[in-house]
């Protein structure tokens, strides 16, 4: 296949802030640039396009070049006639539509752009619509070859591609899906087939949230089946909620805001009356002992009182209402085509921006 990979990735972020040699292991490059070279060592033609590759360290470029890589700061001139172009580029920027735009026209029938961690696949797609639409390139499909871990580190086993699934309008073909499939497995590693929605939450860096996330709320699930014999449809429905007004907080007031919010003193005291069995509930109490050694983290982020006390929110917001059933209702209210374009451009905004 002909692979087209945007973004040579921040060797100096990866060395000297991350300390990936150290704590990781492997060796340069990383990011982008790994997976343009694994992909070239696969047997693959490969193009690597970066508007630095002109500032980027000589003997990281030779690696590549001897791996037979088209090396360009041309983004058009990689995507030509390319079956998969991969966008490593930067988290929640308008630089990936902008590439994605320029480079539609270009690439080969049937092509594939994959995101990576740059933003929801979702987003990108419904960012290009109309370019898709106005360039007659309704054929280019879209999914995600996300390494879920940093190329060129013993830990980047696997990449997690997404697929249509729970999504009511397709976005990627099958036969596109196994064209990633087929690169992912040429170089070594396993694919992993996942809905779309659930890519960023499972492989992006908050996959250690999503995890404690799942695993409490599998163990409250089992305690308040053996334990409190609640309804499966009352445990559902408090887990949404908790976890909603969790991410709501996050959301729109931030860490501080949470804390503001979530008292570790309550937290504690209504968390202690529901430990029943430590053998079952090894989250909860977990989560206990943290809340009573929370020191260990003031230690590294400061004073929980003295980001509370200076914290005061300026507008007010719905926190607690699981989103799927606010949107149901919006849909009743407003009708359907006109809630699901305001989600769609609101999600472009978000992602868009420059972030905060």
């Amino acid at each position: 296949m002909k692979v087209a990979v945007y973004g040579f990735g921040n060797q100096t972020y990866y060395r000297e802030i991350l300390k990936v040699p150290e704590t990781l292991g492997g060796e340069p490059p990383y990011g982008g640039s790994r997976m343009a070279l694994e992909f070239a060592q696969a047997g693959h033609e490969v193009s690597l396009a970066d508007p630095r590759i002109e500032t980027i360290d000589s003997s990281l470029k030779q690696k590549l070049i001897d791996a037979g890589i088209k090396l360009t700061g041309d983004d058009v001139e990689a995507a030509r006639d390319a079956d998969v172009a991969v966008l490593f580029t930067p988290f929640r920027s308008g630089l990936t539509v902008k590439i994605a735009e320029k480079i539609i026209p270009y690439l080969g029938k049937d092509a594939v752009i994959a995101t990576t961690c740059t933003m929801p696949v979702l987003v990108l797609e419904t960012s290009v619509k109309n370019i898709l639409f106005m360039e007659d390139r309704e054929d280019i499909g879209f999914s995600t070859l996300h390494p879920a871990a940093i190329p060129g580190t013993p830990q980047h086993t696997h990449y997690f591609i997404a697929t249509n699934e729970l999504l009511e309008e397709q976005i990627v073909k099958p036969e596109q899906i196994e064209k990633l499939k087929k690169l992912a497995e040429d170089t070594g590693k396993e694919a992993y087939l996942i809905p779309a929605e659930l890519i960023s939450p499972v492989g992006d860096m908050g996959v250690v949230a999503t995890a404690s996330a799942a695993v409490s709320a599998l163990e409250y699930y089992a305690i308040s089946k053996s334990v409190l014999k609640t309804t499966k449809a009352m445990t559902e429905f408090q887990l949404a909620q908790a976890f909603q007004a969790v991410s709501s907080i996050i959301a729109k007031y931030g860490i501080e805001g949470l804390v503001k919010f979530l008292s570790t003193g309550a937290l504690k005291k209504s968390l202690k009356s529901m430990l029943f069995d430590k053998k079952v509930q090894k989250v909860s109490f977990a989560a206990m002992d943290f809340l009573e050694n929370i020191s260990d983290v003031e230690a590294v982020i400061g004073s929980l009182d003295g980001m509370a006390s200076c914290f005061e929110p300026k507008e007010k917001t719905f926190l607690s209402a699981p989103s799927p059933m606010l949107i149901s209702y919006m849909e009743e209210l407003a009708g359907e085509d006109v809630t699901r374009g305001i989600v769609r451009e609101a999600l472009k905004k978000l992602y868009q921006g420059e972030g905060k």
